[in-house]
């Protein structure tokens, strides 16, 4: 179970949770854990870095994990570039030389979307195998693989892998990489030091979620951020590690050295809630800052309630983010205008004039505040995602009842104590609320109650809308696939 921390982020799985006592706990707490089966752990999956650049110490979770598992996979979808910067070392899957490794660890898998952060075409992705003990028959592994691929590949992807892996081969791998950490770096500074003299100035600005100080190397005082030597912060990753009990980054439980924030995954945090998870009395949620940037051209890879995230991937240059800077400052102008929104955001207007044709931009910050407030999306979000759902069947029997449509569309008042026949994954943060197989919960639960939440909040705030895969939307409605409550036997073999 990761951690949240108060603008809903998440975090690292504390090191405790990895140990042996706590895998044995989470297997036999598991609803389709039955008598007689196995309880031996066979393979392990963690996410590395998570999608808002948390990396963990991977020689660290292979130790506490490799007391369970002999297979231990991390999915590094957003991660490819890792092992071409010394700043990342120790912290990625493949590290250090395999022709050093002892082979008496767990097998080592680790899967990249190569198109996500490096240069290649949708879909290019890799995957990496280490052995060690129980070694992967690589023939058989092939077979398996093919089971699930195309017979009629698409070369040119596949050519992209080979561009990609190219380009990182020898030095201009480092210096790729490293132009994008100083590109992130530099974009950092700016943004805390404009924070720092309007905050001064006793007016509000964005800030990125990031540490507020770092320290020195020769003295080892604490330096503000800003004014931190860029030279430190791009080669120096203890500046980045979380330590036990900072503020700034809000995860409790955490082992020092356990976890470090990757400088190019940046989030842009707007105002509004308090570090202690409180809401302030006045804010500006993100959805309204990433409405104005999509006005302007810029897209925002994801956000939160308070947080839009933007990701510096090769190429990103000097005149790209200071278009950026310059957008969040005209943002910063336009609110305290109270800018009309057919002149700020002209598309909103045009999509819902009735909604919004008479109001500013200030306005707008205030009604979606108002609407965060009153239906507690972030508060809420840490509820439903704090405990895991009751599993009744495994995705594949849920599978099943869908091939054979024994399933039924319900709205949420209807899905008390239902079992869902289709992941219920809500963006942000795109991790699923509910596998197929489990239960719903009690109509009041914290399942529920955060899909009312959000199904409330669309409906108040019409273009503000959140994408919630595995939900329906009919006439403002929310309505999910579910396992019908009495089917028929059936065999799970198919016939067509």
């Amino acid at each position: 179970m990761p951690s949240r921390n108060y603008l809903g982020l998440i975090g690292p799985i504390p090191s405790q949770h990895l140990e042996p006592g706590a895998v044995r706990d989470r297997i036999g707490a598991n609803a389709l854990v039955t008598e007689g089966m196995n309880r031996e752990p066979l393979h392990a999956v963690i996410t590395n870095s998570t999608y808002d650049g948390l990396c963990y110490n991977v020689e660290r979770v292979v130790q506490l994990l490799g007391l369970s598992v002999d297979r231990l996979h991390f999915d590094e979808a957003w991660y490819g570039y890792a092992r071409f910067n010394p700043l990342y070392a120790g912290r990625f899957a493949m590290h250090g030389n395999p022709a050093e490794s002892s082979g008496d660890g767990p097998t080592i898998f680790a899967t990249q979307s190569t198109h996500k952060l490096l240069a290649a075409l949708s879909q290019a992705s890799y995957i990496h195998v280490r052995d060690g003990r129980r070694p992967i028959d690589h023939e058989r592994f092939n077979l398996a693989f093919m089971m699930h691929a195309s017979t009629s590949p698409q070369y040119a992807i596949i050519a992209s892998n080979d561009v990609a892996a190219a380009m990182m081969d020898g030095p201009s791998g480092e210096a790729l990489t490293g132009e994008s950490i100083r590109e992130a770096v530099a974009f950092r500074q700016t943004l805390a030091r404009l924070h720092a003299e309007f905050q001064a100035k006793g007016s509000w600005f964005c800030n990125a979620w990031q540490p507020d100080t770092v320290a020195d190397i020769q003295s080892g005082k604490a330096i503000p951020f800003q004014d931190a030597d860029p030279e430190t912060l791009v080669r120096d990753p203890n500046a980045w590690v979380l330590r036990p009990g900072e503020s700034w980054h809000g995860f409790a439980d955490l082992e020092d050295g356990y976890c470090m924030l990757d400088p190019i995954k940046v989030s842009v945090v707007t105002p509004g809630m308090e570090r202690d998870g409180t809401l302030m009395s006045e804010g500006i949620p993100a959805a309204l800052l990433a409405a104005y940037l999509d006005a302007q051209g810029i897209v925002v890879e994801k956000t939160t309630d308070f947080t839009s995230l933007f990701l510096f991937s090769m190429g990103i240059t000097r005149g790209k983010w200071g278009t950026l800077i310059n957008a969040l400052l005209g943002f910063h102008r336009d609110v305290l205008a109270n800018t009309p929104l057919a002149q700020a955001i002209p598309a909103l207007v045009a999509a819902h004039p009735a909604h919004y044709g008479t109001l500013g931009l200030a306005d707008l910050a205030k009604a979606l505040f108002a609407a965060v407030k009153k239906y507690r999306t972030t508060e809420l979000l840490h509820a439903s995602f704090g405990s895991l759902p009751t599993a009744v069947l495994s995705p594949v029997q849920a599978y099943e009842r869908v091939v054979n449509n024994d399933v039924e569309l319900l709205t949420l008042d209807q899905m008390a104590g239902r079992t869902v026949a289709t992941g219920v994954v809500p963006y942000p943060p795109g991790i699923p609320l509910m596998m197929p197989g489990e239960n719903a919960g009690n109509a009041q639960g914290p399942l529920l109650g955060f899909l009312k939440a959000l199904e409330a909040f669309d409906a108040e705030m019409p273009g503000f809308a959140h994408d919630t895969h595995g939900v329906e939307v009919k006439a403002g409605q929310y309505r999910i696939l579910c396992v019908k409550q009495s089917c028929p036997t059936r065999s799970a073999t198919l016939t067509c």
